[in-house]
């Protein structure tokens, strides 16, 4: 009986504990092969650019790259653990797109074989710029009667930075729209800008302007001078070169300021074939100046 107890006890407690050390051993030994090995590991791991000058910025590039690191396992688990990253220096880059080799990239390890999927990488590269933008502003809704907007004041300067050739295509910026409902006296208001699709940045989120209402008001102008927009050698011939009557509504302190020259009368036919032809000449006035009649709306135009 006493035999049978001690052959139980040994199985539950003493060869358990046996067991447990041979594991331990065995995956000790495990770990030590492992660390001592060596392998091949492969991850893809971002892309960071240094020492690019503050005029220029980067348009398009690599944000990850396809790694190979090759040797012991020790050195590898830091690399699986923590991953480094790839460093590409810009220093010596210039305007559009720069070719450079995966050789003249770094990664900040040790002990280790690296390489990379890719022989070259590209950086498109562009000026930065910066420029003084006036924002479109949407209205909504209308003034109350008798009064109209007579002018807007920015009470902020708002600059957009970016590549040159994103700010030479860029038409404007858009606020979010302004409520004039009503309006009979001069305000202000702190406007949202609206996001832009293309990667530029904004000196201000929001913009406070000054809307300065005033009562409205008619103005009549004689003998505007028509202009012709024509190709160099085309010959035209205008029946009427003058309207004879302009009559124009505004806010009455801006109508006081009006004048001939801030009003453009013109024709264009640089894109039409000799033949006769009725125009309506188009009417180019300040902001908030409105067209209320012209004499005469249609003018016979002849090209030869």
């Amino acid at each position: 009986m006493q035999n049978i107890l001690k052959k139980s006890v040994n199985f539950f407690i003493v060869e358990p504990a046996r067991k447990i050390l041979a594991l331990i051993l065995a995956f000790g030994l495990w770990l030590f092969v492992a660390i001592e090995g060596t392998y091949t590991y492969e991850r893809e791991i971002p892309v960071i650019y240094t020492n690019l000058s503050d005029n220029y910025i980067i348009t398009e590039s690599v944000t990850k790259l396809k790694v190979t690191f090759n040797g012991k396992g020790k050195y590898l688990f830091g690399i699986w653990a923590s991953p480094p990253k790839v460093i590409c220096d810009l220093a010596d880059v210039v305007p559009g797109r720069n070719v450079i080799s995966t050789k003249d990239l770094t990664i900040p390890i040790k002990d280790l074989v690296v390489n990379y999927s890719a022989r070259f990488i590209n950086v498109d590269v562009d000026e930065k710029v910066t420029k003084v933008v006036k924002p479109f502003i949407p209205l909504k809704g209308h003034s109350k009667n008798g009064w109209v907007i007579s002018r807007i004041e920015f009470l902020d300067t708002l600059n957009i930075s970016g590549a040159k050739k994103i700010l030479q295509k860029l038409k404007g910026v858009v606020t979010e729209s302004l409520n004039i409902s009503n309006k009979s006296a001069t305000f202000e208001k702190s406007l949202k800008i609206e996001p832009v699709s293309e990667p530029i940045e904004l000196s201000h989120s929001n913009i406070r302007i000054r809307v300065v209402i005033d009562s409205l008001s008619l103005r009549t102008f004689t003998e505007m001078s028509v202009v012709v927009l024509k190709n160099p050698g085309q010959r035209v011939r205008i029946m009427n070169t003058v309207i004879d009557t302009l009559i124009v509504s505004g806010a009455r302190d801006g109508l006081d300021k009006l004048s001939k020259e801030d009003i453009i009368v013109r024709i264009k036919v640089s894109d039409l074939v000799p033949g006769e032809y009725f125009l309506s000449p188009e009417i180019i006035m300040p902001e908030f100046i409105s067209l209320v009649y012209s004499k005469p709306q249609v003018i016979k135009v002849v090209i030869y």
